[in-house]
């Protein structure tokens, strides 16, 4: 992950530098049956997802690599914070202070085969994030919303590709 550092530059300048961002993630996704609704992991870090602490970044695009082949539609709840969204295998289940930072959810449906793994790509975002004062991160957590189950082999089955525009 890059780290951007736009200090000193005027407002002008920030805008118009464009600090895109490609932030690589492995969820941890533990070996299991993951029913509909289930959440599958969590608390997984968008590492340097903002160029200074307390900043704010653009979710432009979420790209997710299934090198299992499985493919099922997968939602990413994006928060500002450790949140806890419940337990691994049981249905969403936040508290009021991990709702309450909640930034983005983004469903991820389309899936395309491409021989040895299925990509899915959703574009065109535009969702303004921020992170908490004393972090530069974002995490997130995956929820299966296939309508059945997805069987998971083990956490580098899935890549989660954020694409940002950092303040």
């Amino acid at each position: 992950m890059a780290r951007t550092s736009l200090a000193g530059r005027t407002a002008r300048e920030k805008l118009n530098s464009m600090a895109v961002d490609l932030i690589p993630t492995s969820p941890d996704i533990v070996e299991d049956t993951y029913s509909d609704g289930d959440l599958m992991t969590e608390e997984e870090y968008i590492t340097n997802a903002v160029a200074v602490t307390g900043g704010t970044c653009i979710l432009q695009s979420i790209t997710a690599i299934d090198t299992s082949d499985t493919g099922g539609a997968i939602r990413i709840i994006i928060t500002d914070n450790a949140a806890n969204l419940g337990s691994r295998g049981d249905a969403v289940n936040a508290a009021d202070g991990a709702a309450d930072n909640s930034m983005a959810i983004v469903d991820l449906t389309n899936w395309v085969d491409i021989g040895g793994a299925k990509v899915c790509t959703k574009g065109n975002l535009g969702i303004v994030m921020k992170s908490i004062s004393t972090s530069r991160d974002l995490r997130y957590g995956v929820v299966n919303i296939s309508g059945g189950d997805i069987v998971i082999g083990s956490s580098e089955d899935i890549i989660v590709n954020f694409g940002v525009v950092k303040d």
